[in-house]
């Protein structure tokens, strides 16, 4: 599995489905950050596979 540390939330999620990978996302930020939660432009900071074909992305929002 290819590593998307880096990419958009919407481009790695697309790429790791098409691969087969059922997605879940969490969010990192600062508390002050925590409230907006995530979307497509926010970007992977860690993936980590939880097993089978289930892989969790760690994302963070780029803009403050």
């Amino acid at each position: 599995m290819k590593d998307f540390s880096g990419f958009r939330l919407e481009d790695a999620a697309e790429r790791l489905k098409a691969q087969g990978y059922e997605v879940t996302v969490r969010l990192t930020a600062s508390p002050g950050q925590r409230d907006r939660g995530y979307d497509a432009d926010s970007r992977v900071v860690r993936q980590r596979l939880l097993g089978g074909k289930t892989v969790e992305l760690l994302v963070c929002n780029i803009n403050s």
